[in-house]
């Protein structure tokens, strides 16, 4: 049963492109999540640079997060990290990177964000590998980020593949929803995501680690919108049969620690057989993918 460290992170606008303050109160409150007793820490997306505009010190930024790993003994994913695109031939030349670390300081896996959202679409280019899953010590993990949760073929791919865990770091805002939507609901974008994230885990049969960017800890939350960029937070754990286990009090900036038993998985996949039944569909339209193992 690993204890998840989910760190609702309220990224300060670095000065002039420096995230070093955001780098170091990263490190800090994943130092405390270790001696919290977590197994795993998860951090946001653009938790170094809203701006998403920085990228010279990327490999900087993540080979701190594996001496981290290493010396404090615990699997860090972490969130996102903007870097240059190897696909130099295309416009825009950013991608937005999330990466797993192990214990012993290993890269396990990088995923490049697929689906982007509108705006990210000017600055970023979108990824091109297929979803993935990879073994951890805790079983078999996706990622998946923000607006990826939207999209149920990026969790079919996880699915066929016998996901345990999916890590989604997000930079969910309320102001997404744009005027159209804000003039129906103010609230839409966080109510959207209490829907979202507990029917994907039931959808899939799957535990989601959802760990959203916070608000300052100064937000007045009578203000859906009014503090930075409008930040509403929401991280959490959910679960087939039991949807939330743990996760957020508030919008702002928090440590939250949620014991994660995966046995409910078994239990869900013999009563939902999602899984089951998408193979035995995709048999039949000839159309299951020959890297599937039943």
């Amino acid at each position: 049963m690993p204890r998840v460290a989910l760190i609702q992170f309220a990224p300060l606008e670095p000065h002039q492109g420096d995230a070093s303050l955001n780098l170091q109160r990263a490190h800090d409150l994943v130092r405390n999540a270790a001696q919290e007793g977590a197994d795993l820490v998860t951090l946001p997306e653009y938790f170094l640079v809203p701006s998403s505009t920085s990228h010279a010190t990327a490999s900087h930024w993540l080979s701190s997060f594996q001496d981290l790993a290493r010396e404090l003994r615990v699997d860090i994913q972490v969130g996102t990290i903007v870097e240059r695109a190897t696909r130099r031939e295309t416009r825009p030349v950013l991608e937005n990177v999330a990466s797993y670390i192990d214990w012993e300081g290993n890269v396990l896996h990088r995923y490049k964000k697929r689906n982007l959202w509108w705006p990210e679409k000017e600055y970023l280019c979108e990824g091109n590998e297929d979803h993935q899953v990879f073994d951890t010590r805790f079983g078999r993990v996706g990622m998946l980020i923000c607006w990826d949760l939207a999209w149920p073929r990026a969790f079919q791919s996880l699915l066929l593949q016998n996901v345990s865990l999916v890590l989604a770091p997000t930079y969910w805002t309320a102001v997404d929803a744009g005027p159209l939507g804000l003039k129906h609901n103010v609230h839409s974008e966080a109510d959207y995501l209490k829907v979202l994230i507990p029917t994907r885990a039931w959808d899939n049969e799957c535990a989601i680690v959802f760990t959203n960017a916070g608000a300052p800890a100064s937000w007045n939350e009578g203000d859906p919108i009014g503090n930075e960029e409008g930040r509403i937070g929401g991280s959490c754990v959910c679960v087939p049969f039991k949807g939330r286990i743990g996760g957020a009090k508030g919008p702002q900036e928090e440590l939250v620690l949620v014991d994660l038993d995966l046995s409910i998985l078994e239990d869900a996949r013999k009563v939902y057989g999602v899984r089951r039944d998408l193979i035995t569909k995709l048999k039949q339209e000839e159309a299951l993918p020959s890297w599937v193992v039943e």
